[in-house]
């Protein structure tokens, strides 16, 4: 969708005003995020919470999911028995709660509490005997070396398991463990086609499924898989845009120390390339609204009146000094749709997220700051998660998170029979500059529990990866040798597009 911007458009934002909220620093709702804050201060009527809900309708219902991050040195279970609650889940230093709205200053305010915020969810990166193996595969190692997986433990963590039961001891081994303890595992069967497709290549190994949805259950998920003494792990799932891509968020370190206790770890790098604006951060002359990159009324895509962005910059999460802001507004009528207001004063993260309802079909984004703030010398990062309009796309540094680990693999996607580069592939390099995806493989392929609809995305790609993995692992009885892997696998890889590593 491609949105015409009119002069009166342009001047009108560059001469608006959003005025942040004034508050005390001191203050218990400090500790909690913009949206947060309006949902504490909204459950005190009903009818302003009933407005709230109709603009934001995950907070239906009597509680909210909040994850609440520690002071550092904090014991997460003496802040738990403080707070009279039981965690949905806890991990390094945070705590997964559900809560009345009414509660949330009160545990704002716990001088162990340093933030309160939304959980970070993971996104399936899927677009929407298979193909892969004979793509993949250029000795049949089924039949000429009878290597099927037989001995190697294969993990996989995702979303969603829904259909799994019904392909044991068909499209998926016989002996199949499972951990569904986690986020909600029927509401999706993606976890079971990635599953199906490691399967193609390792039909004899032992699998183990965990489900999952938030990145305190991410963590927790994957100590559940080291505990299970696995050989091999497909995380065909990615964070987005909520930490740097630079191998210094929760996910990735928990991605490079699986790989360090000898265990392969495979990632989808993401769908992401279509959907992120890259860029300098520079103040529009004369107004409080920041550019970037030369942009700063960007188009972007609203389906069904759904706004969902988010923005971040270059300074290091938990020591944000530069207080920036997100504006949505509509395209025609330039009514403000929603905006995000976190603090950023030396100890907060430099993150802004939107994800509201109510909106036009088409938006566009701003991000502004006080005419005091000076963001020269960062730079920005903005996401849609709808995608943006063809003309602010800038393709780069597009990676889902864990893909940008040092250790792990993380995998793009190819198309057959061309071999060329899926349109929506995730572009490396990361934020400090390193060259990823480290591999790409094959994606549209076949699946039973997909039936006539292709299993697309770098979902799809990556437990070609994976089963590989588990094949090698057999094959060369090295089961705690994750760079060995890497190594043979990159000498053996084919090399598609400009020649050497891209």
């Amino acid at each position: 969708m491609t949105f015409a911007l009119s002069c009166h458009l342009l001047v009108h934002l560059a001469f608006a005003r959003p005025v942040a909220t004034d508050a005390d620093t001191n203050a218990p709702e400090r500790r909690l995020t913009s949206t947060l804050v309006e949902l504490w201060r909204a459950s005190a009527s009903p009818a302003a919470l009933d407005d709230f809900v109709s603009r934001y309708p995950r907070f239906a219902g009597d509680t909210a999911q909040i994850v609440v991050e520690l002071v550092p040195g904090s014991d997460a279970d003496t802040i738990a028995h403080d707070l009279a609650v039981t965690p949905e889940a806890s991990f390094d230093g945070r705590l997964q709660l559900r809560v009345p709205a009414s509660r949330l200053a009160a545990i704002a305010d716990h001088p162990g509490v340093r933030h309160v915020r939304e959980p970070f969810r993971a996104l399936a990166k899927e677009e929407v005997e298979g193909e892969g193996y004979d793509a993949t595969m250029p000795v049949d190692w089924h039949e000429d070396a009878q290597v099927t997986g037989a001995g190697v433990h294969v993990g996989v963590l995702d979303v969603g398991f829904s259909g799994a039961d019904a392909l044991i001891g068909g499209e998926l081994p016989a002996e199949v463990d499972s951990d569904l303890s986690r986020g909600a595992p029927e509401s999706s069967s993606h976890g079971s086609a990635v599953a199906e497709v490691i399967a193609d290549f390792a039909p004899d190994a032992r699998f183990t499924l965990v489900s999952f949805s938030t990145d305190v259950e991410f963590g927790e998920g994957l100590q559940a898989l080291l505990d299970a003494d696995v050989d091999v792990v497909n995380a065909s799932i990615g964070f987005d845009n909520v930490w740097a891509a630079d191998g210094s968020s929760a996910p990735s370190r928990y991605a490079d120390a699986i790989v360090d206790a000898g265990v392969i770890f495979v990632s989808a790098a993401g769908n992401e390339r279509r959907r992120y604006r890259v860029g300098p951060l520079a103040r529009v002359e004369d107004s409080t609204y920041i550019e970037i990159d030369g942009h700063y009324a960007i188009a972007m895509e609203a389906p069904n009146g759904r706004a969902h962005v988010s923005f971040r910059w270059s300074e290091p999460f938990g020591e944000a000094a530069t207080d920036l802001d997100l504006v949505v507004f509509d395209a025609s009528s330039q009514r403000e749709c929603g905006r995000s207001e976190n603090p950023q004063d030396g100890d907060d993260n430099p993150y802004e997220e939107v994800d509201v309802s109510g909106c036009e079909d088409g938006v566009y984004v701003a991000v502004y700051a006080d005419v005091s703030v000076e963001p020269a010398g960062l730079t920005g990062y903005l996401y849609a998660y709808a995608g943006l309009d063809e003309a602010e796309q800038t393709d780069i540094e597009s990676l889902s998170l864990p893909a940008d680990c040092f250790t792990c693999l993380g995998v793009g996607a190819y198309l057959l029979p061309d071999e060329s580069i899926a349109g929506y592939s995730s572009h490396g390099p990361t934020n400090d500059g390193r060259t990823k995806p480290d591999f790409v493989a094959p994606t549209d392929v076949s699946t039973s529990i997909y039936s006539d609809t292709p299993f697309e995305g770098t979902s799809a790609a990556t437990p070609h990866l994976a089963g590989l993995a588990a094949l090698w692992v057999q094959a060369t009885g090295l089961d705690s040798e994750p760079a060995a892997f890497a190594a043979w696998a990159a000498e053996e890889a084919k090399d598609v597009g400009d020649p050497g590593m891209d």
